[in-house]
């Protein structure tokens, strides 16, 4: 029997970049991407270190995207320990024990006969009464809470995907997207270049941000041509798309002519 390499929850986030929510903490950066898994575990690199780390995937909640930002909610807030992502421990303080002093144990008495049974009728007083809906009142405040924080957390992260999409705005670009697609979500580019490469291979390079990033457009024809991934003014590759058959666009991006 085969086994699917990216089992199926952590498929939406297989060759894309993502952010974690709430961030790890004692790590530089909240910028992620998926490296491998196992039933139990997964490791993710952090891309502004490129250190990799282990995650259990119990720790793993919900993964949504929009507009191209990719979030994965953690069920705890996780540090990092060596190469692995922990809980946060809460620092337990000892108070001391004074000089001299030894703990008392208080016992009680012994009996040396059974004590007297006494039949004792119980009759609900008013207090009771007044203490059951006090209890009620409790419960029904902590379901309030619970229901506020939960619309907390997801108004975070749609903050956070926000911030995502202003500093990089290429993250919002998928593997459908033609010229047309991408300046309706980026705007004209600041500049427009078209070569040629092996095979016939067709690359549109639009850049973007004043030459900060450019977006990498291939197909067999100019007006065909698709996204496939964005450069670094340096060459870096800080994205790239999924391809058909479970490959990434990086082969792509390197057999590129020099622009």
């Amino acid at each position: 029997m085969s086994i699917s390499p990216f089992p199926a929850p952590l498929e939406p986030i297989a060759g894309r970049r993502f952010a974690f929510f709430p961030p790890v903490q004692n790590v530089s950066g909240n910028e992620w991407m998926y490296r491998r898994a196992t039933w139990t575990e997964c490791v993710v690199v952090n891309t502004e270190s490129g250190q990799e780390f282990f995650v259990p995937r119990s720790f793993l909640g919900e993964i949504t995207t929009g507009n191209g930002v990719t979030v994965v909610t953690l069920h705890r807030e996780l540090e990092s320990r060596g190469n692995a992502l922990c809980p946060v421990r809460c620092p337990v303080i000892e108070l001391p024990i004074a000089v001299n002093d030894v703990p008392r144990v208080h016992e009680s008495p012994r009996r040396e006969h059974p004590a007297p049974v006494i039949n004792i009728r119980l009759e609900q007083r008013p207090e009771l009464r007044v203490g059951k809906r006090f209890g009620v009142a409790l419960v029904l405040g902590a379901v309030a809470c619970t229901i506020v924080a939960d619309i907390a957390r997801q108004i975070q992260a749609n903050e956070r995907a926000d911030v995502i999409r202003f500093t990089r705005p290429y993250l919002q670009l998928g593997s459908d997207d033609d010229y047309f697609a991408v300046t309706h979500k980026l705007g004209k580019p600041g500049t427009d270049r078209t070569v040629t490469g092996e095979r016939g291979a067709v690359y549109r390079v639009l850049a973007y941000g004043g030459g900060r990033y450019r977006v990498i457009l291939e197909g067999p024809g100019r007006n065909a041509a698709k996204y496939i991934g964005t450069l670094a003014r340096d060459g870096r590759v800080v994205d790239m798309v999924r391809r058909d058959g479970g490959g990434t666009s990086a082969g792509l991006l390197r057999s590129m002519p020099p622009i």
